[in-house]
């Protein structure tokens, strides 16, 4: 009960600060791209050069075809764009507060705001590659359906995830360095140990769940199956695990946060 009066609180706080927000927000994505000649073109530009190393490696180089009776192309894309946007919240919201350290010693702002702040910036440059993977699943025989708007729910489920790491991780990493040190490790193993370009049913039954137990599987499967598959996610029979250890990390990290909040001040 009290943990549910903090979140409704914390919405409303969200509500009534969003003219901050958005501003955070604007400041974030200019200071990415000051001094550069191409500008916000580097926000889909990067990725799409980084896909289409990854898709010349594996089609040229190891001979990959088809995926689950689509094409390896757009088996690779819907993949890969669903993990940019995990891996690199998970790597920036990590030292967020850091990168914020003049705002904590202001009693009247709200740090708990820079995570929301730091996945809003980061999702203008992943909803034009979501348009551009439409597209180009369109282009190739597979137009947008009713289960193309799915899409919003697994955005928002990530989002839920990358805020409840985003609070945990942020707030450790003022007293831990390692933390993000750690963050980084695992992300890279996460990308090799996610089906981004291989395909689930090459691991044997018996140990699939292993695979079946990171969340990112979930998002990246529900991205593939709103583009191409055309498949619910009520469908899907590991949602409700999903939303157990979302929920789980959302409550750990907003109560590590609450603990540590008091402190920042001390070390920074």
């Amino acid at each position: 009960m009290k943990f549910a009066k903090s979140i409704l609180y914390f919405i409303k706080d969200i509500i009534d600060k969003r003219l901050i927000i958005a501003d955070l927000v604007k400041r974030d994505i200019q200071k990415q791209y000051v001094g550069s000649y191409l500008g916000f073109v580097w926000v889909f530009l990067q990725p799409l050069l980084f896909i289409l190393i990854l898709y010349t490696v594996f089609t040229v180089g190891f001979r990959s075809g088809a995926t689950n009776d689509m094409p390896f192309s757009i088996y690779l894309i819907a993949g890969m764009i669903a993990w940019l946007h995990f891996s690199v919240n998970i790597s920036t919201n990590t030292n967020v507060i850091r990168s914020y350290s003049f705002l904590v010693k202001k009693v009247d702002f709200r740090l708990s705001i820079l995570p929301i702040v730091q996945l809003l910036s980061s999702s203008v440059a992943h909803f034009i590659l979501i348009l551009v993977t439409i597209g180009f699943a369109w282009s190739i025989g597979y137009p947008p359906t009713i289960y193309t708007l799915q899409i919003i729910y697994y955005y928002f489920a990530m989002s839920v995830l990358l805020l409840g790491i985003g609070w945990m991780t942020s707030s450790m990493s003022i007293f831990v360095n390692d933390v993000a040190k750690f963050m980084s490790v695992l992300v890279q193993f996460g990308f090799w140990l996610t089906p981004i370009f291989w395909n689930i049913s090459l691991i044997p039954d018996r140990y699939r769940w292993l695979i079946e137990l990171n969340p990112a599987y979930y998002i990246i499967t529900g991205y593939r199956d709103s583009i191409v598959s055309e498949i619910g996610f009520w469908e899907r029979n590991n949602s409700i695990y999903f939303w157990i250890i979302t929920i789980f990390i959302l409550i750990v990290g907003i109560n590590i946060y609450r603990r540590l909040r008091p402190h920042f001040a001390e070390v920074i």
